[in-house]
């Protein structure tokens, strides 16, 4: 039974020239060009998400660590949702990629942050740049930990002080080839943390949309209309409710009571802040109809021996119309090193 398995591995699996395993650190050239090589044109959407929407992923939590062996690469889409699936399945590297060149600049506030701050409390410190009012220690709870900044105040100088040593640390340490438009974006996204804490939740705002402008409006649910003026058309049918905030998502638990969050235990935190401090979280400009992005990571884990291990799609696919642009993902995605193992997360109501 093994021998025509082996067989077809052989004759299905493409030639390729390994550069070596996967590394164990990369380098700041390394990790830019990376991404800027890898990236493509950043696109629209009609919505800010600066935060996860989906409360439903401790759900999927202790089936995914048994069916994810650790080790291998991630891939995964929008924003801090990705870290709890990372530290959880401890991949050998991760990438992150998005429409959004937002999102990208995002990440990179999140790896100053990261890098900046030694344990969880000092991550939502500066995160949120506010000061605790409560002690919290390393074994505090999620709900401890906000409850420790839930009432207190921006503080606009630390902020400041926060906002330079994360551009220094990002353009001077680090050297990354960042635009003016990029410090402006950083300067805006860090800005809606520090004013709203952990009460910051997706909300879609007045934003330039494919032409149109939307204003206050929820997330659509459905795929997303060519034409703005249809906007007013699905408003019915769009979620009523509010979103989460992040507190909310930090602090979701699964049937049994299990916290799965980034911030559940420092353990997992410190895992992604070495990860963080080894450039070894690339986050990428990339439509997932488009050519380039998944396909430039598929390459780099052949490069390297590699395969995926688990890839967060979110609801994504809903989004590609028309049909040729779903057609165009699953073709880059076909190009990926998977095995029977890789696991793919997607969001959907039920």
């Amino acid at each position: 039974v093994l021998l025509p398995i082996f067989c077809a591995v052989l004759v299905l699996t493409p030639s390729f020239r390994a550069a070596g395993p996967l590394p164990a650190e990369l380098s700041d050239v390394e990790f830019w060009q990376l991404s800027a090589n890898s990236s493509e044109e950043g696109g629209g959407f009609f919505s800010e998400n600066f935060v996860s929407n989906e409360l439903g992923y401790p759900y999927v939590m202790p089936e995914l660590i048994q069916r994810t062996p650790a080790g291998g690469a991630y891939l995964g889409v929008g924003p801090e949702q990705n870290f709890t699936y990372v530290a959880a399945t401890r991949p050998r590297i991760a990438f992150i990629v998005d429409i959004r060149r937002q999102n990208m600049i995002e990440h990179l506030l999140y790896k100053a942050v990261f890098e900046l701050s030694e344990n969880r409390t000092e991550f939502l410190s500066r995160l949120f740049a506010r000061k605790p009012s409560l002690s919290t220690g390393r074994n505090a709870t999620p709900e401890e930990l906000f409850a420790a900044f839930e009432s207190v105040p921006q503080d606009a100088v630390f902020y400041r002080e926060s906002l330079e040593a994360v551009r220094n640390l990002l353009i001077k340490k680090h050297r990354f080839a960042l635009s003016p438009e990029d410090e402006s974006t950083l300067e805006h996204v860090y800005e809606e943390f520090a004013k709203q804490g952990g009460a910051i939740r997706y909300s879609v705002t007045a934003l330039p949309y494919r032409g149109g402008l939307v204003r206050d409006l929820p997330t659509i649910n459905g795929p997303v209309p060519d034409n703005p003026n249809q906007l007013t058309a699905t408003v019915a049918v769009m979620l009523g409710s509010q979103f989460p905030t992040y507190a909310e998502v930090m602090t979701a638990k699964d049937p049994q009571g299990k916290n799965w969050s980034f911030l559940a235990t420092e353990d997992s935190y410190q895992t992604l802040r070495g990860m963080q401090q080894k450039n070894l979280i690339i986050p990428l400009v990339g439509d997932f109809a488009g050519p380039k992005a998944i396909r430039a990571v598929g390459q780099y884990l052949k490069d390297h021996d590699a395969t995926l291990s688990t890839f967060y799609v979110s609801n994504v696919e809903q989004y590609l119309t028309p049909v040729s642009k779903l057609r165009s993902f699953y073709d880059s995605v076909a190009t990926l090193p998977i095995t029977p193992s890789s696991t793919f997360i997607r969001s959907a109501q039920i």
